[in-house]
């Protein structure tokens, strides 16, 4: 039996990955066990920084790609792929090869030796120690960033929130944090800030970053029906959430225009 572990926080993305996976699995017709990690601290502890991933038996097949059904099913069953073939040369004078997660192929000697483009090869010590230095590095600067990005409102700006026509622009996260998770509040600030400054310091556009975890916010859950981290707006008794901000993340001119755009289409209603 295999074992199929899809890492992701919950974003959309990630719920794909999950139905891709069980599809794939249904199609080949074989016993796995499908087991969901959302724990970042696990997901770092296994190696993954980047989300969706996907680990079969331990190993990592991939990290930071939505698969498709077709992808997942040439993971699990190599011989889908490649009609069978074993994929080992016919003429026994040919040197030893293996491939690695660039598609190089190495001759036998390059498991001690020289390595690809990609870093492969050399001694298991090195690699686990640069991955470790690459968690380490990647945790110290969420951190930094979560410094920098949770300020608490001034009294003025808890004042100015009580507007009653406000639009109150709300980023909603867990106390654990990765980094696209940084990146989505970071990006969602920075447009606000750079469209609709005016609109800040009047008090019409609130922007708030709300802990879901801390004392006192566990209402927003059920308020506004939220399953993962989320943008939402809401102005009066109308509530907006932005359901694209995981697949815009990567794209910031286009998830500025997206907040943009929703910013906009909520002050014009009146």
């Amino acid at each position: 039996m295999k074992k199929i572990q899809i890492l992701g926080t919950g974003c959309p993305k990630c719920k794909q990955l999950t139905a891709n996976v069980e599809e794939a699995v249904q199609k080949l017709g074989i016993e796995a066990e499908i087991e969901k990690v959302t724990d970042i601290n696990q997901i770092t502890s296994l190696g993954v920084m980047v989300t969706p991933a996907l680990i079969v038996d331990g190993k990592i097949v991939s990290s930071g790609k939505l698969l498709s059904a077709t992808e997942v099913v040439s993971l699990l069953d190599p011989a889908t792929s490649d009609g069978g073939s074993t994929g080992k040369s016919e003429s026994t004078n040919a040197p030893s090869t293996e491939s690695c997660g660039c598609g190089c192929a190495h001759e036998e000697k390059a498991k001690t030796a020289a390595r690809c483009c990609c870093g492969h090869g050399g001694l298991k010590g090195a690699l686990r120690f640069i991955l470790l230095a690459f968690v380490l590095a990647s945790l110290a600067w969420i951190v930094v960033r979560e410094n920098k990005l949770a300020k608490p409102q001034s009294a003025a700006e808890t004042a100015i929130a009580t507007k009653a026509d406000a639009l109150v622009v709300y980023y909603f996260h867990g106390s654990r944090r990765c980094a696209t998770c940084m990146k989505i509040e970071e990006l969602t600030s920075q447009a606000i800030t750079a469209n609709f400054a005016d609109k800040l310091a009047s008090g019409d556009v609130v922007f708030r970053s709300v802990n879901l975890e801390e004392s006192g916010n566990e209402h927003f859950v059920k308020d506004f029906d939220l399953i993962t981290n989320a943008v939402v707006m809401q102005r009066r008794d109308k509530v907006e959430k932005f359901d694209d901000i995981w697949d815009l993340a990567g794209t910031p001119e286009q998830f500025a225009l997206y907040i943009k755009a929703g910013v906009s289409r909520n002050l014009s209603e009146d």
